[in-house]
């Protein structure tokens, strides 16, 4: 994978998250979250990839974590 700056990955058991596992959530700093069920390794480094660069696709979907559209990252 290329080089891409200030990014974390974590592997947790449980993100309460309900949906398809496994799963990727990607955060954005003052902007909000999205969780993308049933991803495999390909298809993480995928969107990583994609969403890291330019995060205009999914802005409309970003919530916080008590689903408002304010973010408290």
């Amino acid at each position: 994978m290329e080089d891409i700056e200030n990014i974390a990955l974590y592997k947790t058991e449980f993100l309460g998250y309900g949906g398809e596992f496994p799963s990727l959530e990607i955060i954005i700093p003052n902007k909000g979250n999205v969780v993308f069920g049933n991803v495999d390794s390909k298809e993480a480094i995928r969107l990583v990839k994609k969403y890291l660069k330019d995060t205009s696709e999914i802005e409309e979907f970003l919530v916080d974590n008590n689903g408002t559209k304010r973010c408290n990252h």
